[in-house]
């Protein structure tokens, strides 16, 4: 067989309560899952989940109301985002405005939510013994909340800098085609997500009064039926219960049902699209309307085709795709615009120059693959089976979520999944094989049913997209697919003769079902020992070994890091433009071998750094090595293919090109980092030096550049001493053999941050790299000093105090910008405190000015900040420090760091956390006034 099951663990059980009030159920759950489940249905009809984790540091809450934006009445669109927004402002228990944010921030804390087309989600989470009082906080939004008329005004000013902050983006424009193109009679073909114009100006030139609208709109669709809420928390199962009936029970219950819509809502099936896009590059991208997915979810089909289709494997479509140097990335599966009543399943793939020359040849090949699917043992078990057990190995060995993220899933599931089965579909396992069912749904993927978005910058407008869409301002055009290609996709599909573009005559093209997948391990027993911290426990003049064996986490995993300095990688901006493409190269050499390695939850990355190149390496403990031995033989057998290279060469070019459309803010963040870090490349240096880069001198580079390495290693995980040094002592053998020398102590070089000079304030100006973003943005550093366990905590806690504040002034009352942020920030060991914001109806001079005005005001208050508030602050930053890290994962990350920097702080938090505690509040204040003052301040901004 091609796959064995896990022998030490099947799907586990944990008590379910039925909702009923009969016999208790199972709730099927990770081999690796110790919480402890309760369904419960309040008197209310309230449906609530109770997840009990005694070793949780933070408690979580979400609320899912089976509501969205699909119920957005016809003359205000973005009703339902407006009213997410407008509950976080207070109620009739908890008047003062903010009051609730402010609560979860002070117990270390997050809040947030989303609107989408059927539901809202509201979450938090914070420490786990402050889950009473936030609980009791966070369900006054659906029981007496006060819609401030007062308020109206300020949030759909935040609404319409949210909406600002994503008119350039690609994703949200295509999302907005696709919706402007579908049935006008249904209400996903409306605009969803508001702005001044919907939500304010527009209703009151036509006398609408909103405020009204939105009580009314809470009082229709907010009841306590359409509502599923999770508890995550450290209390008993029964103490939890006690908590949701407390909290919860009041909301009201109305007797209201849930919305149902048509699933007559997608554009008409023949449709082609073309538009202009903000980044450089082409996609195209096919659309079906299938069945439900939801509907269907213990058969999965979508997971199923999404499965083949997306397959980057030996006979996969991506491969030949790829081969004919026409595709640089394929995904394929249920699209985010599907809702319950229809499925959409969709076909993206990013085209290379040379592709964007071929997309009838492109589109042809992918209904000549769906009819080879369409042939006797297209739809075959086995196939289905392997995807299965795969998934089911995922879900074996999954490791925990974020509370906050794990109820807001779980609360989102509970409206549309099976409660015994809820954990298996959100982890996206499928439980029934249903060959009718697959039939059917590739009875759709047809060519006649497809609708296509083809974007290209080298569309020209007015000529090629003529028309404009109203939100976004998209350039487009719209009309019937060529009868051409329909004629050739109904050629492929039938299975008759050659496909367009098959130049050999193939009648498949050489494209087939994926073979076994080699990397799906069959061992999962832990070792015994286990350490907190890594340990030094070889070194060579070529490396230096740290090990950290953990098996807490009950995953039979390892991470290994291998970053190979070398000082030829990053000499000039030559050298390092082809380090990056050293990297581009072997991620592409390597495709159809990580790709199956990926299914069967092995993972690796390859990243070009300013001191050389990371190599990066994580799953199974038994199946990972031979990854690793891949990677490091295409590593150092490297060869440059012609084709290949030019290729990377151009898509090198476009990632360049588009970062020029990153949002301002990001753009401010990168010139920080490249103006306070030494010996930092700009990408305009790239940009200058690439095209002169050459294949035939790109191998001669690589040779030189591993002529000279030192590598800093860590493994990590369900892993021996002995095999670690076995893998590094492997890989020296190699080096040696390869003429390669150590790196001389005399010639190693460190990452090196500017260290500015006292007092200085120093304001770049610069044009946005993007003139179609009308945003404005401010970054401002605050530089501090070097790695000190004392500083460090000083600038956390003034991060930690001032986060809020600073939302709250600069944002929530101000109205500066969508995007408000203040925190600690750190350039490479270097502690900074940074402030932002990006606005799309302020200059950056005046951000500045209100920036500058803030900082004396957070002054004043964290020096008139009670004695009990300052203590709880600082406690609460000190729990945060000390949070234990959720997965594998997570703890190896941290260890990374301190390894990577040279600054090997192992017990960081602890020394941290106990800093933070013995900070008084007349040294923390007299530290921030010092940074903020004129004589000591070394402050860089950046105003775009």
């Amino acid at each position: 067989p091609r796959f064995q099951i896990n022998p030490y663990s099947m799907v586990h059980a944990r008590e379910s309560t039925d909702l009923g009030g009969g016999a208790p159920g199972l709730l099927r759950c990770p081999t690796t899952d110790e919480n402890g489940y309760r369904f419960v249905k309040l008197d209310n009809g309230l449906q609530v989940l109770l997840v009990h984790d005694p070793k949780t540091d933070k408690a979580a809450v979400a609320c899912d109301v089976r509501v969205g934006s699909l119920s957005d009445p016809d003359d205000l669109p973005g009703l339902a985002h407006f009213l997410e927004h407008m509950l976080f402002y207070s109620s009739e228990k908890y008047p003062v405005e903010d009051e609730y944010s402010k609560f979860i921030s002070k117990h270390g804390g997050q809040t947030n939510a989303f609107t989408a087309s059927e539901s809202t989600n509201y979450h938090f989470d914070v420490n786990w013994d402050a889950l009473a009082p936030a609980l009791d906080r966070f369900a006054q939004f659906f029981i007496c909340p006060l819609i401030s008329r007062d308020g109206v005004d300020r949030e759909a000013h935040a609404v319409d800098s949210e909406h600002g902050k994503n008119l350039n983006s690609d994703a949200w424009k295509a999302l907005q085609l696709w919706k402007h193109t579908a049935n006008p009679d249904h209400p996903f073909s409306r605009f969803a997500t508001g702005n001044l114009e919907t939500l304010l100006d527009g209703p009151a030139r036509k006398n609408v009064e909103v405020h009204t609208r939105l009580k009314e709109f809470y009082e229709k669709h907010y009841c306590s039926q359409l509502m599923r809420a999770v508890i995550i928390g450290r209390e008993s199962l029964d103490d939890l219960q006690a908590l949701a009936s407390s909290a919860f029970g009041p909301v009201p219950c109305r007797g209201l049902r849930a919305p149902s819509f048509s699933p007559e809502a997608t554009p008409r099936a023949g449709l082609l699209m073309k538009a202009v896009p903000e980044r450089s590059g082409h996609t195209l991208e096919l659309q079906w309307r299938v069945e439900p997915e939801l509907k269907h979810y213990d058969a999965a089909p979508c997971q199923y085709f999404s499965h083949l289709l997306g397959d980057e494997g030996e006979g996969s479509l991506f491969a030949l795709l790829k081969a004919r140097g026409w595709a640089t990335d394929l995904c394929a599966g249920e699209s985010g615009t599907s809702f319950s009543a229809a499925s959409i399943f969709r076909v993206r793939i990013g085209l290379t120059d040379a592709g964007q020359e071929h997309v009838p040849e492109v589109t042809s090949l992918v209904f000549s693959y769906l009819g080879m699917l369409r042939q006797p043992g297209g739809i075959s078990h086995q196939v289905w089976e392997d995807a299965r057990a795969l998934a089911q190995l995922r879900f074996d060995f999954a490791e925990k979520m974020a509370p906050s993220s794990y109820a807001t899933t779980l609360a989102g599931a509970m409206q549309v999944y099976g409660r015994h089965d809820l954990l298996l579909a959100i982890h996206h396992v499928p439980q029934r094989y249903d060959p009718e069912l697959l039939d059917t749904v590739l009875s759709t993927l047809c060519p006649s049913e497809a609708r296509v978005l083809w974007a290209s910058s080298s569309f020209q407008v007015p000529t090629d997209c003529p028309l404009k869409e109203p939100w976004y301002g998209t350039a487009h055009s719209a009309g019937p697919l060529p009868a051409e290609w329909l004629t050739h996709w109904e050629a492929a599909w039938g299975g008759e003769g050659a496909a367009l573009g098959d130049k050999d005559g193939h009648r498949f093209c050489g494209m087939h079902l994926p073979p076994p997948n080699p990397y799906i391990p069959s061992r999962f027993d832990l070792i015994k020992e286990s350490s907190s911290s890594p340990a030094k426990i070889h070194a060579t003049p070529l490396y230096t070994l740290w090990h950290r064996p953990e098996t807490g986490f009950k995953v039979p995993k390892t991470a290994i890091y291998l970053h190979l300095r070398m000082p030829e990688a990053y000499l000039t901006p030559r050298a390092a433009v082809s380090t990056q493409l050293i990297s581009r190269l072997l991620t592409d050499k390597l495709s159809e071998v990580a790709y199956p390695a990926e299914l069967a939850g092995l993972h690796y990355g390859v990243r070009a750094t300013t001191s050389g190149m990371l190599l990066s390496f994580w799953g199974h403990s038994h199946t990972l090595p031979r990854l690793v031995q891949t990677v490091l033989d295409s590593l150092l057998e490297f060869e440059v293919l012609p084709d290949r290279f030019e290729l990377a060469k151009e898509h090198q070019a476009k990632d360049y090109a588009n970062m020029r459309h990153e949002q301002p803010y990001q753009h401010g963040l990168y010139l920080l980092s490249v103006g306070l870090e030494a010996r930092r490349w700009h990408v305009r240096d790239y940009e200058a030096v690439l095209p002169g880069v050459m294949g035939d001198s790109l191998r001669a580079f690589q040779t030189a550049m591993l002529g000279t390495v030192r590598i800093d290693a860590l493994i990590a995980g369900n892993v021996p001493a002995a095999d670690a040094r076995a893998l590094l002592q492997a890989l020296e053998a190699r080096l040696l053999a390869g003429r390669c020398s150590p790196l001389p102590a005399s010639q190693r070089t460190e990452a090196r941050v500017v260290a500015l000079p006292s007092p200085m304030r120093a304001v770049h100006a610069v044009p946005g790299p993007n003139p179609a973003n009308d945003n404005s943005a401010v970054v401002v550093a605050f530089q501090a000093g070097r790695d000190d366990v004392r500083r460090n905590a000083l600038v956390d806690l003034v991060g930690h105090l001032g986060k809020r504040e600073a939302f709250h002034t600069l944002r929530t009352v101000e109205q500066l910008g969508y995007i408000t942020h203040l925190s600690a920030f750190w350039t490479l060991t270097v502690s900074n405190i940074l402030v932002l914001i990006q606005s799309s109806a302020h200059s950056a001079r005046y951000l500045q000015s209100r920036i500058d005005a803030f900082l004396p005001k957070l002054a004043d208050s964290l020096r008139g900040m009670p004695a009990e508030e300052y203590a709880a602050h600082v406690e609460e930053l000190a729990k945060a420090k000390l949070e234990k890290p959720k997965r594998l994962r997570d703890a190896v990350n941290t260890d990374w760091s301190e390894i990577d920097d040279g600054t090997l702080r192992f017990p960081r938090k602890e020394l941290e956390a106990a800093a933070v505690r013995s900070i008084t509040q007349e040294e923390l204040v007299a530290f921030f006034e010092a940074r903020e003052s004129r004589g000591y301040l070394r402050v860089l901004s950046f105003w775009l």
